[in-house]
């Protein structure tokens, strides 16, 4: 791959399809070698015959997608009419993968923005997170990542991100305990005031 610059696992790098191509073609070939080591025969194995490619073109194009792809088209809109309460959206669908074991961790996010001179499409709000998500994470950083986007590019007068997950790494392996992981960022006016926040809270209850 031309393109030998790396990056912290839950950043980005833009990658053309020639790019992945050479990527997903050695990360297949390294799968094999990987199960090789673990006495799978997989050359064999009528069920494994083609799993080192399923598992690279996995990552490389959906698992890890948004380590690799430019970020979603965010469509953003004046506010005319100056509404100054808090926006919310939620449950987003939260799918992501635990960089310190690489398992998966999933669950929902809940954003909250107090409008200042612009609001956003409320697809785009999934899509912001979608895409932090498919990438190696851990959920503190993801929603810190996810807030700050938001504060960069909406510049709401504040923003509160609320996710809660259950992590792989936990339920199936470790401890082996079912629990969830709770996390919030909050940022500008949220930071500020705590009626703010009971509100955004009221408000996802029944979510």
């Amino acid at each position: 791959m031309e393109n030998n610059n790396y990056i912290a696992s839950n950043e980005n790098i833009i990658l053309d399809e020639d790019q992945k191509q050479i990527m997903l073609n050695r990360i297949e070939s390294h799968f094999e070698d990987i199960f090789t080591d673990m006495k799978i025969d997989w050359e064999n194995d009528r069920n494994m015959k083609r799993t080192p490619f399923r598992i690279a073109k996995m990552y490389v194009n959906e698992i890890f997608a948004g380590t690799y792809n430019k970020e979603p088209e965010i469509t953003i809109f004046s506010n005319e009419r100056n509404y100054d309460q808090i926006v919310v959206s939620g449950p987003i669908a939260v799918k992501s993968m635990c960089s310190h074991h690489f398992m998966p961790f999933y669950g929902k996010a809940y954003i909250g923005y107090l409008p200042d001179k612009h609001v956003i499409g409320v697809s785009k709000l999934s899509r912001i997170v979608d895409w932090y998500a498919r990438r190696p994470q851990i959920q503190e950083e993801l929603s810190e990542q996810i807030a700050d986007y938001l504060m960069k590019n909406l510049k709401p007068k504040g923003i509160i991100v609320f996710m809660k997950a259950k992590h792989q790494c936990m339920t199936h392996r470790g401890v082996n305990d079912n629990s969830e992981m709770i996390t919030s960022v909050v940022k500008g006016d949220f930071s500020k005031n705590n009626s703010l926040k009971t509100e955004f809270f009221n408000m996802i209850r029944g979510l």
